[in-house]
């Protein structure tokens, strides 16, 4: 019975000393989490006219058909400007009915209908949206609801980006190796968190919105900025 308590003390002391050790390496072993945030300035290369159709009738029927033939002609218009059937897209539509109330009855009396249509243009010629604007508005559209300016294929810039936010990460986890005086170990995992792009500078144009009388005027002009385009990632260091 001696003999088994002997054994049994010596088999525990060896697991105190077993798990001693092993607190000891995992204490002595860390790893250093940083976030890496890459930025590229790109030029945009694709403009998206916002253009819009209303139209008054007696009835849906009536304002629905005058609608379809403004749409026609300024579907014509973006045509003869170089632009493909693909790239004028129709984005919204609605007819609803128009009201006056009675005073005498309290009851709503329909008027006459509304036709509204959204139409979307796509175009590469960025430095003449203006012109495309005022060719439509001359064709019978009623409005823009403005220019939208992007990068077609932001994969090579996304790359750059990415390239810029893991040499960011590496400044940061080196200069927290450097603080605690330690060698800064091999990367364990990375991390994909973003990517955006935005602008950096709003759209503008000489009119605070796009008239009949704009194209009549002098023409619609419209400025534009660069593109930000962002990459975000965390890494994960030995340390």
């Amino acid at each position: 019975m001696k003999k088994w308590k002997k054994i049994a003390a010596v088999l525990a002391a060896a697991m105190v000393l077993s798990l001693g050790m092993s607190s000891m390496a995992y204490a002595a072993a860390g790893e250093i989490n940083v976030n890496g945030m890459g930025v590229v300035m790109a030029d945009p290369d694709t403009a998206k006219i916002s253009l819009t159709v209303e139209t008054m009738g007696k009835t849906s029927e009536a304002a629905q058909k005058e609608n379809n033939l403004i749409l026609q002609k300024v579907t014509k218009a973006m045509q003869n400007m170089g632009v493909t059937k693909e790239n004028i897209v129709t984005t919204y539509t609605s007819v609803y009915p128009q009201y006056n109330y009675n005073d005498e009855t309290g009851k709503r009396v329909i008027t006459g209908y509304q036709s509204y249509t959204d139409l979307q243009v796509t175009t590469k010629d960025i430095d003449n949206a203006g012109k495309y604007i005022d060719a439509a508005l001359k064709a019978g559209a009623t409005g823009t609801n403005g220019v939208d300016f992007s990068v077609a294929d932001q994969s090579q810039y996304y790359g750059q980006a990415l390239q810029i936010a893991v040499k960011n990460a590496g400044k940061s986890a080196q200069s927290i190796a450097d603080a605690y005086g330690r060698q800064l170990g091999e990367v364990v995992s990375v991390t994909e968190n973003s990517r955006n792009a935005y602008y950096t500078e709003s759209v503008s144009m000489n009119k605070m919105m796009a008239t009949e009388d704009s194209a009549a005027a002098g023409g619609t002009t419209i400025s534009y900025g660069k593109i930000q385009i962002t990459a975000n990632i965390s890494v994960t260091y030995n340390f």
